[in-house]
């Protein structure tokens, strides 16, 4: 047993207090509240009594029935939430015990040992990528003693190997050891308060209106009662912040500190490992997953953890990840080889910390240093693969999948998958250069005497494609600083290379990244001309007539697809008041501004499908679709209710719309790159 665990930080110490303090004066508040409508139940049922001894009649009947029940609405408003019954499942889960996986519970009992924590009451496997500690929260656990959970996702067993599967555990073991947890207990709670008492409450004001509406006394009395609860949402909701944040703010500390008390019983090596493949592992298994959605129940899978670790190959070859051990190996540099951003906002509603900056923790983590198991962690599951159909079952019912379509093995997936994505995987041609990018090179024709040989490697470089991701960094930081600029009061300070800046401070900052922006585009576009002029000094007259074709193409397509885009996305704004319930008045006067930008709509349609460079990939019925909108005179809305047939026309028209830009732009550009590849084959 390890008396000598890592203590908890002065950070976390200060995060506890913080959100002790903060939960704390939320449930005085609440209680505050509770008193204050029992005191209105007091003094109103004593007017109540008051107004009958006056005169007992049926008026004042009313007008006593009426008050007293301004109180009563008000604290059941306070306290339904207590008998609320509690919707928690693990239908989606499968238990097990030690007789099931003992080797499994081996472990468990070896850290249980090393962290001196009381075993988990049950274990459960999940379908998920993860692994977590959790109890059956009802409102009664705040005041009793619970006994944790130990929640396994399969899809994180698969991907792991049995060392980096106990730090995991180890870690999880950490939350179990932390008493700070009990505070989340009562936070949780607080969070179903706010929850019943300030967004789920809609049933209940409609509830009071609707019991009130037969008489007039009646009525106005639900009214007040309403407005009374309204102030009430109104006070509970200010809080809510200031408690979610400070609660926020102590789980990434508690998070911290579950990583340094896995490092000090297992090893950092095998933990930062496990970390840095999460994100691949999640992708392949939500990539296998949506492939079976996007089927539209063609396709069902035998076992969906098979596609995932298939996947993780394909996307580990693409991204040039190399195997170790059985497992694919991933780097910090890895994470961030993307990402080029250089600003950095706390996330101050986020439980987790970034997994670069627990990496940099967990490599400053004292550490007992204990041998590494390269085994796959499946191989101390008895009985894996049946396990893993039942997983597989139970996930397609979590995500309400029907269980139709073909059941297909894994060889059938890896193929299919393959055929519908063959423009992620294509990109590999290019070491990913267009995954990102687009090859528009205005005036092309002005280049053509410029036929320098090129060589393609250093065109496609490494170097040359961080310039995309460059780019990308630096839009998206414009576009941060841009918002600091329009939202100073929202963020305080935000870091910029490492530097703190505040709020006030964004502005100075854009024009120096601009003119970076400037800079990286200017690059980018004589590497695309040099790429073109590469490929048109190779080819031979006919080749080089049907590249500049194919260019000159995909710069039009280009351009217009912005134009139809916008037009888009200015008239959909004046559909979305269909999407909410409205009074009748509010409606007709959406529907008024609606129609008015129908038109410009309607001739920015009828230019898409007869003159620009997307009608060659009009289907008939798609351009029949847009062509009868064009001439349509639809109103969507009469005699107090939606014309349904209207309605479902002009969706189906947006759909059609917008999957025919998309559709056509990505296959014109992956025509253009698929001719651009095979030249270097001639």
């Amino acid at each position: 047993m390890t008396n000598n665990l890592p203590k908890i930080s002065s950070a976390y110490q200060s995060k506890l207090i913080s959100a002790i303090v903060s939960v704390s004066v939320f449930f005085l508040i609440y209680l505050i509240l509770i008193l204050a409508s029992l005191l209105m139940v007091f003094l109103l049922g004593y007017g109540a009594v008051k107004m009958l001894s006056v005169s007992f009649n049926y008026f004042t009947v009313l007008g006593a029935a009426g008050l007293l029940s301004v109180g009563v609405f008000v604290f059941i408003f306070l306290v339904k939430f207590i008998f609320k019954k509690n919707h928690y499942s693990t239908r989606h889960l499968l238990e097990v015990n030690r007789s099931h996986q003992p080797e499994l519970f081996a472990i468990i009992d070896e850290i249980v040992a090393e962290t001196n924590v009381k075993a988990p009451q049950k274990v459960f496997l999940s379908p998920d990528v993860n692994a977590s500690v959790s109890y059956n929260s009802i409102f009664w656990s705040m005041f009793l003693p619970v006994k944790k959970n130990l929640t396994i996702g399969v899809g994180l067993i698969n991907s792991t190997s049995v060392g980096e599967l106990r730090t995991i555990l180890a870690h999880e073991f950490g939350h179990f050891s932390q008493k700070s947890m009990k505070v989340g207990g009562y936070v949780n709670q607080a969070e179903k308060i706010i929850f019943e008492t300030v967004y789920n409450n809609k049933d209940y004001e409609n509830f009071i209106l609707e019991f009130s509406g037969g008489n007039a006394i009646f009525k106005i009395f639900g009214l007040i009662s309403v407005s009374f609860i309204n102030a009430f949402q109104s006070v509970l909701k200010s809080i809510s912040t200031f408690l979610f944040k400070n609660h926020a703010s102590l789980q990434r500390e508690m998070e911290y500190h579950a990583d340094a008390i896995s490092t000090y019983i297992t090893n950092p090596e095998e933990q930062s490992s496990s970390l840095l493949r999460l994100e691949l592992s999640d992708l392949a298994f939500n990539h296998s997953f949506n492939f079976y959605v996007e089927s539209n129940q063609k396709y069902l899978p035998k076992d969906l953890y098979k596609n995932q670790i298939s996947l993780m190959k394909i996307l580990s070859e693409r991204n040039n990840h190399p195997y170790i051990n059985g497992l694919p190996k991933i780097d910090a540099e890895d994470l961030t080889r993307y990402n080029k951003s250089r600003i950095e906002i706390e996330d101050q509603w986020t439980s987790h910390p970034d997994i670069l900056k627990r990496i940099e923790r967990i490599k400053t983590n004292e550490t007992r240093n204990t041998g590494t198991d390269h085994r796959y962690a499946k191989e101390i599951i008895s009985g894996y693969d049946k396990i893993c159909e039942i997983m597989t079952s139970k996930y397609l019912t979590l995500r309400m999948v029907k269980n139709v379509g073909e059941v297909i093995e894994d060889e059938t997936f890896i193929r299919l998958y393959l055929d519908n994505t063959i423009y992620q995987n294509f990109s590999a041609n290019f070491n990913g250069y267009y995954e990102r990018h687009h090859p528009i090179i205005e005036n092309i024709e002005s280049i053509i005497s410029d036929t320098a040989f090129h060589h393609d490697t250093d065109l496609f470089s490494d170097k040359k494609v961080s310039l995309v991701y460059e780019k990308s960094g630096v839009e998206s930081d414009i576009q941060t600083l841009q918002y600091l600029v329009s939202y100073p009061k929202e963020i305080k300070t935000f870091r910029f290379n490492g530097s703190l800046y505040k709020a006030k401070d964004a502005a100075s900052l854009i024009p120096k990244l601009e003119n970076e922006l400037k800079r990286v585009k200017e690059e980018l576009l004589e590497n695309d001309k040099a790429i073109f002029q590469h490929y048109y000094s190779i080819s031979n007259e006919d080749i080089r007539k049907e590249l500049l074709s194919k260019y000159k193409n995909f710069a039009v397509i280009d351009k217009e697809f912005d134009d139809f885009q916008k037009s888009l996305n200015d008239f959909t704004v004046y559909l979305q008041f269909m999407a909410v319930t409205l009074p009748f008045e509010e409606i007709r006067k959406y529907r008024a501004k609606l129609l008015k930008a129908e038109e410009p709509f309607k001739l920015k349609t009828k230019e898409l499908i007869e003159k620009s460079a997307y009608k060659e990939a009009l289907k008939a019925e798609d351009k029949n679709i847009l062509q009868e909108f064009v001439n349509s005179e639809y109103i969507y809305f009469n005699k107090d209710k939606y014309l349904e047939h209207e309605v479902n026309a002009i969706s189906l028209v947006i759909e059609k719309y917008q999957a025919l830009l998309n559709d056509h732009y990505l296959n014109s550009k992956l025509e253009l790159l698929t001719f651009q590849s095979g030249l270097n084959k001639d």
